[in-house]
């Protein structure tokens, strides 16, 4: 007997119930390439920064070629965000949306207030799995 499918309500399927396609370890993030998302898990004590976002930028660009994509950031470890970084990234034309998860209601605060510089859709989750339903239907 087969063991069934997992989808979501929104017949979209979790990262959770599926592998990564590349993982990569850079020194400020993890990251996890999915079919259209890529999500990262910042450091602690890092200040993101705009030398970090052209990092990302190129790596997204070289794995998804000319495809949109969301990026997810699970905001898991403690870090810090410049709110400029977000004014760079129009340059990314092939990006979708931004997702932030994060069971902390004060990070989640901060990301809200991030989200008011965003030039893309950004939403807040507590899990994993809405974000991903999310990114997956951008």
């Amino acid at each position: 007997m087969e063991a069934p499918s997992l989808v979501s309500s929104n017949n979209c399927i979790s990262s959770a119930m599926v592998k990564p396609q590349n993982t990569l370890e850079l020194s400020f993030t993890s990251l996890e390439f999915y079919d259209s998302i890529v999500l990262s898990t910042v450091k602690d004590d890092i200040v993101l920064n705009l030398e970090h976002i052209e990092e990302l930028r190129k790596i997204c660009a070289d794995f998804f070629k000319n495809e949109g994509f969301v990026y997810i950031s699970n905001r898991k470890n403690s870090y810090t965000v410049n709110p400029i970084i977000y004014i760079n990234l129009i340059k990314t034309n092939t990006l979708k949306g931004i997702a932030i998860i994060s069971e902390n209601i004060e990070k989640l605060q901060i990301a809200n207030f991030e989200k008011k510089f965003s030039p893309v859709p950004y939403e807040l989750f507590q899990n994993e799995k809405e974000a991903f339903v999310w990114a997956q239907g951008i």
